[in-house]
């Protein structure tokens, strides 16, 4: 359980590869299983859940012996989107599982998932990163000090994120297009920010609650340079100083914080992403 971004996968994905002792392509492992959302074939956007006819399929699978003679792993990439039916379906076999069965769920909050699933594993919670530990095992990895530095801080203690900055020119292009519009959303008045809402996610948008979930991201980081500066503390902001171009009272920036997190808790929920938006729009 954690936070996107902190390393759940990598050190799921190495526990996977050392019970598995392989080092190939896990997808083409037969005792290696997975469950995630399928995407539709018609729409070409991602489904809404993990259904009860996959859990079933998987069911059948595990049912036969592993190949290998050892270890079958069912990786369920984002457990908090089992339908009620999916997660019900699973129960007998996740508290039972047949020989050397291990599941692993990737949640980002327990409260996320049914508590009769939760009450069946073990939990293992990740923690965001302290920013010094993420620069300096970026400079280990070969990155320049200023930008293994620069993108610690952007990454709000999550790695994976920063490695992601580094990495991707096009993520992080995206990602200062996001931030310049969260700083002219927090910065105009109502009319302004209703009107910018579908800028930010437009229609045409495939996967609205990814987009939505980087929104609210971008958001927090402005928020939170905007929060120091009103306490004085600008020594510690993380965007670029010289694009700051408003100014918001502490208490209308905590009061936009708090609506963020609750958009940010309900996301998992498939809440209209317009709507939330606007939600936070009012407090900003």
């Amino acid at each position: 359980m954690g936070p996107q971004h902190v390393g759940k996968s990598t050190i799921a994905q190495g526990l996977v590869r050392h019970l598995l002792d392989t080092t190939g392509q896990l997808e083409l492992n037969p005792d290696y299983h997975t469950l995630t959302v399928l995407t539709d074939e018609k729409t070409g956007k991602d489904k809404s859940n993990i259904s009860v006819k996959q859990v079933r399929e998987l069911i059948g699978r595990l049912s036969m012996s592993s190949l290998a003679g050892s270890w079958k792993i069912v990786w369920i990439e984002d457990a908090e989107k089992l339908s009620m039916g999916a997660a019900n379906a699973l129960l007998k076999t996740l508290e039972e599982p047949k020989g050397k069965t291990m599941f692993i769920l990737r949640a980002s909050e327990v409260d996320h998932l049914p508590a009769t699933i939760v009450s069946r594993c073990q939990t293992l919670r990740f923690s965001q990163v302290a920013k010094e530990d993420i620069s300096e095992g970026l400079v280990r990895a070969g990155f320049a000090p200023k930008d293994a530095k620069d993108a610690a801080s952007r990454s709000m203690g999550r790695p994976g994120l920063a490695l992601k900055f580094l990495k991707d020119t096009a993520y992080r292009s995206t990602h200062e297009t996001g931030v310049a519009q969260a700083r002219a959303f927090l910065g105009e008045d109502i009319t302004e920010r209703f009107a910018r809402v579908m800028e930010m996610i437009p229609k045409s948008e495939v996967n609205k609650s990814a987009r939505l979930s980087e929104v609210v991201y971008q958001l927090q980081l402005v928020c939170r340079d905007a929060l120091l500066d009103s306490v004085g503390c600008a020594s510690l902001k993380v965007l670029n100083s010289s694009e700051d171009t408003f100014r918001m009272s502490a208490e209308s920036v905590i009061a936009t914080l708090d609506r963020l997190s609750e958009v940010r808790r309900a996301i998992p929920h498939n809440i209209n992403p317009h709507l939330a938006l606007e939600h936070v729009a009012l407090s900003a």
